[in-house]
């Protein structure tokens, strides 16, 4: 069974506004800060809002869980909070009932771990909690993500060869609008017939993986994210549809399938 997911103290405090993490030492050293009963003097001390009671002098300090939500975004709908008239947000498809929790336990707003484009279906991430979405995008994590990539021109068996040669080394990928030319990270491409494939990167640039194929030929017909690290699209949700990610379940958006992965009690948010 997967390790719970857990936060450090002086995070969870200074995000929930009981002290700043200058003032946790000494909020340590003079008041009882008790999880489970065991009094804490580490700042670094790692919790788990769902399972652990945590008091101070004796009065139990009720912190809600965060909102964690996967949902398989449908195309036609954007990232955005505001509706643009043509398309319809993303946040319109989520139950009210989650935004009243937020406001009611005084919680972050809910926003979206990154973004798909308008047109691009799949796993999209929600979250309260801003250090944890701020980690799973930081680079230094190099957290994996993989796409269900339809082509419109379908490739030789050469030619296949060639994009994972390519793509596992790194493109030169062209300028396009404002966004100006980069040398993608090493991706990982495993091909599914001559005209789909998997792309796997690490990275979340504009339009990456549609700027990819572009230059090395080929036009992207068809886009879908099915996995964050090691955490799958849940194939049972239709488009548009959502639901929570357990506990058991957040520590597999840090992992990656054939490599070491951090243990959960090693992720630090940044900052800490």
């Amino acid at each position: 069974m997967e390790e719970l997911f857990k936060e450090r103290l002086d995070t969870v405090f200074t995000r929930r506004g009981i002290t700043t993490h200058r003032r946790i030492r000494r909020l340590l050293q003079k008041h009882n800060v008790s999880i489970n009963g065991n009094r804490i003097l580490e700042s670094g001390f790692r919790i788990n809002l769902e399972s652990d009671k945590i008091f101070i002098d004796g009065k139990q300090k009720i912190l809600a869980p965060d909102i964690f939500l996967m949902m398989n975004k449908c195309r036609g709908t954007i990232c955005s909070t505001k509706d643009s008239g043509l398309y319809r947000t993303v946040y319109s498809l989520i139950p009210e009932s989650y935004f009243e929790y937020a406001r009611k336990n005084s919680l972050q707003k809910i926003h979206t771990v990154g973004r798909l484009d308008t047109d691009t279906e799949g796993l999209l991430i929600f979250t309260t909690n801003g250090d944890f979405s701020h980690s799973l995008a930081a680079p230094n994590f190099h957290v994996k993500k993989t796409y269900f990539v339809q082509l419109e021109i379908p490739e030789t068996k050469e030619r296949q060869q060639e994009f994972i040669k390519n793509f596992s080394a790194g493109i030169l990928v062209p300028p396009e609008k404002n966004e100006k030319e980069f040398f993608s990270k090493p991706s990982v491409i495993k091909w599914n017939s001559p005209d789909s494939c998997f792309l796997t990167i690490t990275e979340g640039k504009f339009h990456q993986i549609k700027r990819m194929f572009a230059a090395m030929g080929n036009k992207v017909a068809f886009l879908k994210r099915t996995a964050i690290g090691e955490l799958q699209l849940d194939k049972t949700l239709l488009p548009g549809q959502l639901r929570e990610i357990s506990q058991n379940e957040l520590p597999l958006l840090f992992k990656s399938e054939g490599t070491t992965p951090k243990k959960n009690s090693e992720l630090q948010f940044p900052g800490e």
